[in-house]
């Protein structure tokens, strides 16, 4: 029986270890190629751009209105999140929100970035505590 019981602190830690590595790629800093890059409308670029999830919340705090519909509507920031970022969790639900309600949508899209961020950085501590403890025990 023990060695059944052996057996499942090494697949816990596996497991755990595949968790953190989706967080750490999502709450990664990017390079500027891979950034995401706010326009108004195509051709008419707002100056701002964004290299990690945290940098793209401050961003969608002050960019134009206007920027937030475009890119909600042509599905980037739904695109940027699940493909570069790699949380397509997070990129699935930034694209089911309403954008009928203009006057609430920075708050819905912050709301749920701030949410995702959570949720992230949480299961980041959270890993590294379980992935520590179970090493302790294997020493």
């Amino acid at each position: 029986m023990p060695r059944k019981s052996k057996q499942n602190k090494k697949k816990r830690i596996r497991q755990t270890v595949r968790v953190k590595g989706k967080a750490v790629r999502t709450l990664r800093t990017l390079n500027n190629e891979e950034a995401f890059y706010f326009y108004e409308t195509i051709g008419k670029p707002t100056g701002q751009s964004a290299r990690s999830l945290n940098e793209f919340l401050d961003k969608i705090k002050s960019v134009k209105l206007e920027s937030l519909v475009f890119h909600l509507q042509r599905k980037d920031f739904k695109n940027w999140i699940a493909n570069t970022l790699g949380d397509p969790k997070l990129a699935q639900k930034i694209q089911m929100l309403p954008t009928e309600h203009k006057d609430q949508l920075r708050t819905l899209i912050c709301t749920t970035v701030e949410a995702r961020l959570k949720e992230l950085e949480g299961t980041s501590v959270q890993v590294n505590d379980l992935y520590l403890s179970q090493s302790s025990i294997a020493h």
